[in-house]
């Protein structure tokens, strides 16, 4: 009877680790896409633009970007330094893939939907003074 015991022990145990083995996440499978594409738009100081309320705005076009299947593109919101600019306010960044995930984010209707979103409050209170796309250096 003991044996018995100890010869499911060992089999329960072996299964567990073959199940827990099957369900993690494997380092191989996690592909992560590196963004090549920069796009950075600095903002004259605009006293009428609260910066939560753009970077809550911004998240939520971020939810968009990553709906539409690129969870590693999207927006950062930086405020600058008032002792290195005295002209600006915010340095807006995009990140993305490349040229084409760009194009087919832009022209695709959850993005669209979502930047509307912001039209009425927060982008007619910003002054872009700068808009300017970069692409890495490999």
């Amino acid at each position: 009877m003991r044996t018995k015991n100890l010869f499911l022990g060992i089999l329960a145990i072996i299964l567990i680790m073959l199940v827990c083995s099957l369900c993690a996440p494997r380092s191989e499978d996690v592909v992560k896409i590196e963004n090549t594409l920069k796009s950075v738009s600095l903002f004259h100081d605009s006293t009428g633009v609260n910066p939560s309320e753009l970077l809550s705005f911004l998240e939520s076009m971020n939810k968009a970007i990553d709906s539409i299947g690129y969870p590693d593109a999207g927006y950062k919101l930086w405020i600058v330094q008032s002792d290195t600019s005295k002209d600006y306010r915010f340095m807006l960044e995009g990140y993305w893939p490349d040229q084409a995930a760009y194009d087919l984010i832009h022209n695709n209707d959850l993005y669209k939907n979502a930047s509307k979103g912001g039209d009425e409050t927060v982008w007619k209170n910003l002054k872009n003074v700068s808009y300017k796309r970069f692409i890495i250096v490999k």
